[in-house]
């Protein structure tokens, strides 16, 4: 129907039924084919752009978990100690430094325009810049009275100030991150994490293999943290061709506003995850604490699955929850999607926690040899999280925009966790720090789950996928019981690589059994793996 049709009256009605369509021209017809093309090419599936993501933070960890062991074993005890220190220290004040201004890009990247987006990068890198100046001014402080820390250990200066250039060059680049993932760049952010993953391994262990002395080690980390900022540059100048920068709408203000409290509370988080660390850096030697350090760390798989899982969802949760018909409707739709994730991720951490615990003394001294056999017991006490970490339990609070409850969770739980410190330091010493961390997190899971059925009003039953979730762990269970049995029997007479090499694929194939009995893998499961060892996903010509 044409334009000059519609202008008429209604007496016209028998000259617009009998008027010929309009016929495209073949430029327009060229057009509409190369966006019909265009939309195919960069139609991914949720799935995928996960799988992306998280298979190539995979890679990259692991490479970055082997490094770490070869680093372990090719330093001095105390020099790793003090490496593993300052480290704490500088990724302390990084993540704080942050401000969840990263993950700030994917909220608002589906509600603004592409012209607005790249306001809004530039934006966030200004103040990234400032904040890492002032990571690096608290650095350069704390290295003028180094005697402080690790037992009086006089040696950090050196360490302190370069990792307070890390902070400098690091957190502007920081956006790009999740700038690729709003953008649908999975493969091009995977391909960077791994060059620079590459890159550093080489930096990290050429001067642990030559004798160097540790600040070597930073001397490299500076070095790819300056080529991942120019390769993601990089990739950014092309992904908006043409289109100028626009401000971001409400400028810095409007960011502030969300996330802020966001980022009070990363603070208190932060406080309870480190809390435990400072602690025995503070009052015992760079030795002791190379041992808690390797015993403590978080498990890769813990931040590469559940929660690169929840928080690639962040932008479909947001887009559920705010397309429902009333708050609670779209609370309990961004829900189910949530318990989607919740579901895959859940086939695979629960099993891999019971493994882990299981082995958990035969892993260090593997890993690490024996002089960090003690590191097994606060990898145990830390482990016994696993099952629970089966996914971001805030990301949904994020997604219904109650970062202020984020906030007072976070705070309740600093309080919690200094009382209960105090109260088990004195009776179990060291380990009380670990136990008070752990006791912590398990209150404010609990607490997180209860706020988010208020928003959704989906009730206990409701509020996580209880049926699947009590299938996968009995399925992990039962696999894991004759595997103890052979631990126990057999585990002192065994080297560790025949007891955890023999032990991973039996206990991988019960479980599998088991948990095909239980019903819990479902042929999409199956499906989706296949695809992946075929590589499909990757040879798509997306991201």
């Amino acid at each position: 129907m044409s334009g000059d049709a519609n202008t008429q009256g209604s007496g016209d009605a028998k000259a617009m039924a009998t008027e010929e369509p309009r016929t495209e021209s073949p430029a327009e017809v060229q057009e509409a084919q190369a966006q019909e093309a265009q939309a195919q090419e960069t139609k991914t599936s949720l799935a995928d752009r996960i799988g992306m993501i998280v298979g190539g933070q995979f890679v990259t960890t692991i490479i970055g978990l082997l490094q770490g062991i070869l680093v372990v074993r090719l330093l001095p005890k105390s020099s790793y100690g003090s490496l593993a220190f300052v480290m704490m220290l500088y990724t302390t004040a990084r993540d704080l430094a942050l401000f969840y201004i990263p993950e700030s890009l994917l909220y608002f990247a589906n509600q603004i325009s592409r012209a607005e987006l790249k306001g809004l990068v530039r934006q966030s890198m200004a103040l990234l810049l400032g904040l890492g100046a002032l990571v690096a001014l608290l650095l350069a402080a704390l290295a003028l009275s180094p005697g402080l820390f690790l037992d009086g250990r006089d040696d950090l200066t050196a360490l302190l100030l370069l990792a307070g250039v890390t902070a400098m060059l690091g957190l502007p680049g920081s956006v790009f991150g999740n700038v690729f993932i709003a953008t649908n760049r999975h493969r091009a952010s995977a391909g960077i994490s791994l060059v620079v993953t590459l890159v550093g391994t080489v930096t990290t262990l050429v001067p642990a293999v030559l004798g160097w002395h540790v600040a070597w080690i930073l001397v490299g980390q500076n070095a790819t943290t300056a080529l991942r900022l120019a390769l993601s540059y990089r990739v950014y100048q092309g992904l908006f061709p043409g289109v100028k920068t626009a401000p971001f709408p409400g400028g810095v203000r409007a960011q502030m506003r969300y996330v802020t409290p966001l980022a009070v509370g990363r603070f208190a988080g932060l406080f309870n995850q480190k809390l435990d660390k400072f602690v025995v850096g503070l009052f015992f030697s760079a030795a002791a604490f190379a041992e808690f350090a390797i015993g403590s760390q978080e498990l890769p798989l813990v931040s590469i699955l559940p929660y690169t899982v929840a928080s690639s969802m962040l932008p479909q949760f947001v887009e559920r929850f705010q397309a429902g018909p009333s708050r609670e409707a779209g609370a309990r739709d961004a829900i189910a999607l949530w318990h989607a994730g919740i579901r895959k991720t859940t086939l695979v951490m629960l099993p891999v926690a019971v493994f882990l615990l299981l082995g958990a003394e035969a892993l260090m001294v593997l890993l690490y040899g024996e002089a960090y056999r003690g590191a097994a017991l606060p990898f145990r006490i830390y482990g016994a999280l696993l099952p629970l970490r089966v996914t971001a339990f805030g990301i949904m609070m994020m997604a219904f925009g109650e970062t202020k409850m984020i906030l007072r969770t976070q705070i309740q739980g600093m309080v919690f966790n200094v009382v209960a410190a105090l109260i088990l330091l004195p009776t179990v010493g060291m380990m009380g720090a670990p136990l008070a961390a752990v006791l912590t997190q398990v209150m404010m899971i609990v607490y997180y789950c209860y706020r988010i059925e208020r928003v959704g009003r989906v009730g206990l039953s409701g509020i996580f996928p209880w049926g699947h979730y009590g299938r996968t762990a009995l399925a992990a269970l039962v696999a894991g019981v004759p595997v103890m049995v052979a631990m126990m029997t057999l585990g002192a007479r065994l080297h560790p690589a025949l007891l955890l090499g023999a032990g991973l694929p039996i206990y991988a194939a019960l479980y599998l059994l088991a948990a095909r009995v239980a019903g819990v893998i479902a042929p999409e499961d199956q499906a989706f793996v296949a695809r992946w060892l075929r590589l499909e996903p990757l040879r798509k010509k997306t991201g």
